[in-house]
């Protein structure tokens, strides 16, 4: 009835390698973990909130991507406009395609910055339409993010996935809305 420890050490090793193989796979092909860094995404998101990134996707407005910007550093940002729309911001009211859009993730920002005498969160900007294959993307936080306000377009091989889970802090543990 004895096994034969030879045999029983190998199934083991062959059970950890394969197990270890596809959580590298996972990763590498469908779930990253990132950490968020800086304030551009507040409320939404704060320094060192820890998010699980879907590498298959299919982007839509408002989801929230990380990209590589060009100077190399990874952003995490709201994707504001995908290939075609037409976008334009006048007195703080985002428009897309000529409708104009709810942004309630903006709200404490708006009171935060009442409080500190500014009249507005983002400067107009004109219509413009969205390239194919690139994204127009904002931060939250749209008095301190470096989006493509600045950077431009973001084009969709940059982009490392979209952000679906928060997995820190634990009193925020959940799905991105």
């Amino acid at each position: 009835m004895y096994k034969d420890p030879v045999k029983e050490s190998i199934s083991w090793m062959r059970v950890i390698l394969l197990t270890v193989m596809i959580v590298l796979l996972s990763r590498h092909f469908l779930f990253e973990p990132v950490a968020v860094h800086g304030e551009s995404m507040m409320p939404t998101f704060e320094e060192n909130d820890k998010v699980v990134l879907a590498k298959i996707y299919s982007i839509e407005n408002f989801d929230m991507i990380v990209f590589t910007a060009p100077n190399g550093v990874n952003f995490i940002k709201r994707v504001i406009g995908i290939p075609g729309d037409i976008i334009s911001i006048q007195d703080d009211q985002l428009y897309i395609n000529g409708k104009a859009q709810a942004e309630p993730y903006l709200d404490k920002n708006y009171q935060t910055a009442k409080q500190m005498g500014m009249l507005r969160l983002t400067e107009d900007m004109e219509e413009f339409t969205v390239p194919a294959a690139s994204y127009f993307v904002l931060g939250d936080n749209r008095s301190n993010s470096t989006d493509s306000r600045i950077l431009g377009f973001v084009s969709e091989k940059t982009v490392i996935g979209e952000v679906k889970i928060r997995i820190a802090p634990f009193n925020h543990i959940g799905l991105v809305e």
